[in-house]
Parts: C-alpha cells; structure tokens; sequence
C-alpha cells in the first residue's frame, strides 16, 4: 500500500467524521479529502508529475496536511521544510532536493522572495496568504488554485511501496541538514507501528501542536491518526494556555508534546482551571523528566505517558510504556514492535560490525533495523555509507541496556567529554541534576580548559529562585549513583536551553556562548 491508498480508505471508512480542525474551519474525511484531490489536480495543472519534489514551507496548518496529501496523490515526493528556517537554509534544501515547486506560509514571503532571487531551478511559488492579493507578482494563491482546480476525481498514479513519499531534512544539530528519504513502506511501518503501541482508536481525538515538517509530527501522530480515522485539531502555533483551553474545548484524547512543552503547561499558573481529564495518551521525548514532574504529569494531567527514542532515519524505535514511567524514569524503554536493536562498540576509527556487541550494563553505539529505516540520504552516498552498514542503521548515539531489556540514553557520540583522560558522557550527569530539587531543566557539556582539556559544565534552568550552585553541588556530593569525577565542575544558570522545534537542546549553540569563557 501506499499513503494515498490509506488515505483513500479511511474516506471510505468515515465518509462524514471531522477529520481536520484548523482555526475556525474543520472538514468531514469526504470534505478534506475534496479539497486536497482538487490541490492535487492543481500541482499536476503546473507539471507535477510522479518523483517530483515538491516543497513546503509552511507553519503547522492545513495548508501544510494538504499539501502533503495531495503530493502523495500525485505521486510525488514531500518535501517538508522548517518554517523557522532562514532563506539561505532553505535555499540549500531547495537546491539539494531539485524541488520544482514551493508553497510557502502566509508570513513568509520575503524569504520565498529571496529564495526565488537565489535558487532558479524552481518553476512554481505558491502563497498560502489569506488574501489573494498579497501574493507577490508571479506567485499562485494557494486557496485560489484549488477553487480554480477542476476536479476530475482521482488524480493519482499508485506508487510502488518502495518509492519515496518524502525526503525529511535532518534538524541539523550536528552539521547542515542531510535530507532523509522516506519511502511508502518506510511511512506505512512508522504510522502502523504507532497506532499499535499507543494504542490509537477511531474515537481518538488528536492535538498537533509539534511541527508537522518532522517525522515526529507527520509519519508517527499524524498519519497514525488518519489511518483509525480519528479527529486531528491542527494548531497553528504552540502557547501553553492556547494549547490547555483546546484540550478543554475539544475535549481532545491524545497528544504528542516536547517535555519543555509538558512542564510549560503543567506550571502554568491557570493550568488547574483548565479541564484536560479528556486526554487518554500524551507521548513525548527527546529529553529528561525529572520524577517530581512525572509524578505530576501522571497525577493531574495524563494517566498514561509514554516516552519515545526516535531519529528521522528510523522514527520511533524505542519505547517506554505507561507502567515503567516511574520506576523506570530515565530509560528509553524497549524496541518497539517493528525494531530491532543492537548496542555495539562505540570506534568510529573501525568498522564496527552488528556481531561486535557490548555487555549489559556497558556503553555502545546503537544500531536499529526495520521496515521503518531510511533508504539513505537524499544525493549523498558518502554520508549513507557511514548511517547504513550491513544492513543497520548506525544512529551515532550512546546508549546501554540493562538485565531486564531497558535502554538508557547516554548522548550523542559527538557529545562525550574527555576530562583527564576519563570518558564522561553527558546524560549520566543530566540525569543527575534532574533529580536535584529546584532544578527544572538540564543540559551538560564539556568546555575547554587547560588543565583538563574539558571540564563538566551543567547549564541549569531554575526551578526555584534562589537556587545556587553550592545546592547543586552539594547534592552531587550526597549522591551514591554518580563518581565524584564526573561531578559538574562549573555552572551556568540559564533562563531557557536553545532547542529545536524537536525538544533536542542545541549544544552547539551553548558551546558558541560559553566555549570561549575561561573557566572560572
């Protein structure tokens, strides 16, 4: 099957369910399905045809799922976009996937304009402006060509499973974004995958609030809700109120939401006068929660929470479930139903084979494999070479697994710090302050320093006023689960982490602030 198969189906299924809530419109399964069939006929009129690239660079909305939709119709490829991503970002994802066309958000116009300045291989613009009039000369109106469209019925070509549906570009935390193919079987395995852990229903009622240009958003909540035929509320910009008065107002069922996210809402001062009992299943990862939060969470927000291990080039592949939130708080669960998993040593100097395996308890590289890994990266045979070997997907993460089956997440290769000639890997640490009372985020990296070619920084968001890094410390001290060595050797109080739309703090960006501070 294909995605525009599923798609078709579940219209058929549910004919008259709302199907799509955005702002002030929702549409039945039959209506959307309507509208996205004529935006379909509306690409094919401008020359889309099968394996052509088209991109989309807009904000979390039905511009956004329909057009993702009507490209799977067509038989073209989805080229998703960050719409925080600046001109040049974006000029360079144009240019690297060959997109002939780009349809851009409403406030995004100048940078579609300077886009337009820099890559000439683009044949098409289109505008998701409200008013027609504010697109810029030469530019199609989004809601114009699908009125103008005639609707011929279907417009697809089915696709075999192995062709691409979408190249999802990399959030570019380690380097600049690498696009992710994603073929029809990898996107069914993710979206089947999702609906059988969570336990997805057709009554389910879905907020999006995560961007739907990640696989996060799109393959692994949003498609899995569309296959049971469920009602996705689509909104348009995350703020911690907006997003409680929606669970209340629609009485929304699950969520997919950053931890950042959870404890925004879960602290706000209104939050208790909010109605959220409706909410069945929040899923999230991505970073550490600490047990108080947790317990919160489970007590006066959501029953069930489940905390996921995922990368765009396998999405969710390890999973921890509702009944081990607690007493297994930290863990990235088990491989979920689709994945295998492996954790090897950790030489980027060798050639590492799956067989080279490390014991319980020992620190490793992970590899996965499944009917969800990527095919590879998108006109860059150098870079797949080193993801995809013997036929697994080498995540470059640190990960070790204990007795009983659980994964525990230790950093990114690229993140270990040498301190003294001692491997220290940052997510032991952060584990650590996250138990440490007034402490409500954590980020741990090495700065440079002379005598110790790195020292343990810990970079805290406060969680009550007044905290010190004496308290900190002195909670170090008292532990018995952490080496003294390993114990942060500075501090930075921080009003919030840099992170991308996916949760993941960007290091780099601390290490840009702080890297070139001598240590005090």
């Amino acid at each position: 099957m294909d995605i525009a198969s599923i798609f078709v189906q579940t219209v058929e299924r549910y004919p008259d369910h709302t199907a799509l809530i955005y702002e002030d419109r929702r549409w039945t399964y039959r209506e959307w399905h309507i509208r996205v069939r004529r935006f379909a006929q509306a690409l094919a009129d401008l020359g889309v045809r099968p394996t052509d690239r088209v991109a989309f660079y807009v904000s979390t909305s039905e511009n956004s799922v329909t057009t993702y939709f009507a490209t799977q119709m067509l038989g073209a490829v989805a080229v998703p976009i960050n719409f925080r991503a600046a001109a040049g970002e974006v000029a360079h994802i144009m240019r690297d996937s060959g997109a002939r066309v780009l349809i851009y958000g409403r406030f995004l116009s100048e940078n579609a304009l300077e886009v337009q300045r820099r890559v000439r291989s683009v044949h098409d613009f289109i505008s998701c402006a409200y008013d027609p009039a504010n697109a810029p000369p030469g530019h199609h109106h989004f809601d114009t060509l699908i009125e103008n469209a005639v609707d011929a019925g279907e417009v697809r070509l089915t696709p075999a499973t192995g062709d691409l549906s979408a190249i999802v570009y990399t959030s570019g935390t380690t380097g600049r974004p690498k696009g992710v193919m994603h073929s029809h079987a990898n996107d069914i395995a993710i979206s089947t995958n999702c609906v059988m852990e969570y336990g997805l229903q057709h009554a389910d009622v879905a907020l999006h609030i995560a961007p739907l240009y990640h696989v996060g958003g799109m393959q692994a909540f949003f498609i899995p809700h569309l296959m049971v035929g469920g009602t996705n509320i689509v909104m348009g910009r995350y703020e911690a109120e907006n997003t409680l008065k929606a669970i209340e107002r629609h009485r929304a069922t699950t969520l997919f939401a950053v931890p950042t996210q959870i404890q925004e809402m879960l602290f706000h001062p209104q939050f208790k006068t909010y109605d959220v009992s409706s909410l069945r299943v929040i899923t999230t990862g991505g970073a550490a929660i600490a047990a108080s939060t947790m317990e919160r969470v489970i007590n006066e927000f959501c029953p069930q929470i489940y905390n996921g291990y995922g990368m765009t080039e396998a999405s969710l592949t390890l999973l921890l479930h509702p009944e081990d939130a607690l007493t297994r708080l930290g863990s990235c669960g088990k491989p979920t139903l689709i994945s295998q998993c492996r954790i090897v040593v950790n030489d980027p100097g060798r050639d590492i084979t799956p067989e080279q395996t490390v014991p319980h308890g020992q620190i490793g590289q992970l590899i996965v494999r499944g009917p969800q890994a990527t095919q590879g990266y998108w006109n860059n045979p150098v870079e797949t070479a080193k993801k995809l070997k013997h036929g697994w997907v080498y995540t470059g993460d640190l990960l070790s697994q204990d007795a009983d089956g659980f994964y525990q997440f230790h950093g990114r290769a690229d993140d270990m710090i040498i301190s003294g000639g001692e491997n220290i890997y940052p997510r032991e640490v952060e584990e650590i302050l996250y138990r440490c009372p007034g402490v409500k985020e954590a980020a741990v990296l090495g700065l440079p320093d002379e005598k110790w070619g790195q020292i343990v920084t810990a970079f805290v968001v406060r969680g009550a006023a007044g905290l010190t890094a004496d308290e900190i410390d002195g909670f170090f001290k008292s532990s018995r689960d952490i080496a003294p060595y390993k114990r942060p050797k500075r501090y930075e109080f921080v009003e919030a982490l840099p992170t991308n739309p996916s949760g993941k703090v960007l290091k780099r960006e601390l290490l840009a602030a702080y890297g070139k501070d001598p240590a005090p």
